[in-house]
């Protein structure tokens, strides 16, 4: 803030300009820390297998959230913690979750989606749980580089698209854990994208070596080397094809091969259902290529 002597009087005009000045960095700050707007209103429809939510977020902004759970105990509303927010894309908590500056917020539609099943309540569910998005704010057309990222417990968001279609935009996004999602518009080169996704399954199948029974280990392993491979020699009609048997791998898998199960008190790692949607993403990222 600027100071001016009491022993010096500043012309008019240089005070009105002086005025203007800090009429601005009002503003600015204003504009900088202002919180995220939450949504105007929320009806939820819970089901024994997930559950729908229509939001008003502002008089111009909507969407849909589907949740669905392959087999889940506890579904109801009193063990989640619902909220929708219009965020800045100033807002670093957000941006700087983003894997790059060539993953931004699409400007119609700076959502933040936070679905927190609550600690101390006995939500859990096993496998592989699906997300839905569907706004009119968005539109689908071939090419488009919007996707569903996800993010854990206030880590960096990742891509979890499965599917993206029209009426007017959805996507559809796989995952093992919650909280966080957003549809942001992803720029970055398609084969830049798939061999992130490679590197990150890889490093998640290494770091859960011991959890997963050999047999299944190793056949996952091997598809794992072959799949590296073929895209590190650009064969991406090869690496669908390996990464389909990936997914029959784990799809397939004896229940008591890895562990399995989420639960809201955050204690289990549910390993079947991180590598199914991490595989599947995989899979869509390189359909589309």
């Amino acid at each position: 803030m600027m100071i001016v002597s009491a022993n010096r009087t500043m012309p008019k005009k240089s005070r009105s300009l002086h005025l203007f000045g800090a009429l601005i960095f009002c503003v600015a700050a204003l504009m900088f820390s202002a919180p995220s707007q939450s949504a105007t209103q929320v009806d939820v429809t819970y089901t024994n297998d997930g559950f729908t939510a229509q939001v008003q977020l502002t008089s111009l902004i909507e969407l849909e959230v589907a949740v669905r759970f392959e087999d889940a105990i506890g579904v109801s509303a009193e063990n989640f913690d619902l909220n929708f927010q219009l965020v800045s894309p100033l807002n670093t908590g957000v941006v700087n979750r983003l894997p790059g500056t060539l993953v931004t917020l699409p400007t119609d539609f700076p959502v933040l989606i936070s679905i927190q099943p609550k600690t101390d309540r006995g939500f859990s569910f096993a496998g592989v749980a699906e997300i839905e998005v569907y706004t009119k704010n968005l539109h689908y057309v071939p090419g488009s580089p919007l996707r569903l990222f996800h993010s854990s417990n206030g880590e960096q968001f990742k891509d979890i698209t499965v599917t993206t279609g029209a009426g007017s935009y959805r996507a559809r996004g796989n995952m093992g854990t919650f909280s966080d999602f957003l549809i942001v518009a992803d720029l970055r080169s398609p084969t830049a994208v798939i061999s992130q996704k490679v590197s990150t399954l890889a490093d998640y199948l290494q770091a859960q070596s011991t959890t997963i029974d050999s047999p299944t280990y190793n056949l996952l392993a091997a598809a794992m080397s072959t799949l590296q491979s073929q895209v590190s020699n650009g064969n991406y009609a090869g690496a669908q094809s390996t990464v389909n048997s990936f997914i029959s791998i784990l799809e397939t898998a004896d229940g008591a091969a890895m562990p399995s199960i989420w639960r809201s008190s955050r204690d289990l790692e549910n390993v079947s259902g991180t590598l199914l949607a991490q595989a599947r993403s995989l899979r869509y990222s390189l359909r589309i290529l």
